[in-house]
């Protein structure tokens, strides 16, 4: 299970990499034609300032996904170094713990809020105000699956450190 975890997950972080990558980039290039339309036509496109603005929100907390999977969306090293390793590794699952609560509680909220602002529509391009809310949800369940592959991922690890601590370990002096 946690191989199939493993390779689910990385095939996320590729996918959700792209996906930032590719929201920055239409971005970028729908703010260009905002710019060329508005002064050089004189015709504002306030249909494409929606779009980024969604755009922009759906790439921050993606972003945001993609950075609990690698354990750097917020991190707060003053113990890193004062803590002995096990200790450390206590932490981090703590960590991972409060942060699933947390996930949790906030996809909830999510959802809640959909249902709340789900008959509201953007005035320029009539989008359903779900779509801005959505991804509050998407970013809740990704980094759930990101917490629960590094804590499935992380009991198999201990247990593949112990077995390995049992087998006879190669001097480098032994080679001839």
């Amino acid at each position: 299970m946690a191989n199939l975890l493993a390779s689910v997950g990385n095939g996320l972080r590729r996918v959700l990499g792209f996906l930032v990558g590719a929201a920055l980039f239409a971005i970028v290039i729908l703010v260009c034609i905002q710019v060329f339309s508005r002064y050089f036509i004189g015709a504002p496109t306030p249909g494409l300032a929606e779009i980024s603005r969604i755009l922009f929100i759906w790439m921050t907390f993606l972003g945001a996904a993609l950075l609990v999977s690698q354990r750097q969306l917020i991190v707060i090293d003053l113990l890193h170094d004062r803590l002995s390793s096990g200790i450390f590794t206590r932490l981090k699952v703590l960590v991972d713990i409060a942060t699933a609560v947390f996930l949790v509680f906030l996809a909830v909220y999510a959802r809640h809020l959909m249902i709340v602002v789900g008959q509201k529509i953007a005035p320029a391009t009539g989008i359903s105000f779900d779509w801005f809310y959505g991804a509050l949800l998407a970013f809740s369940v990704l980094g759930l699956f990101f917490v629960a592959e590094r804590l499935f991922g992380a009991s198999r690890a201990g247990q593949e450190t112990a077995s390995a601590a049992e087998k006879p370990i190669a001097h480098e002096g032994a080679q001839s």
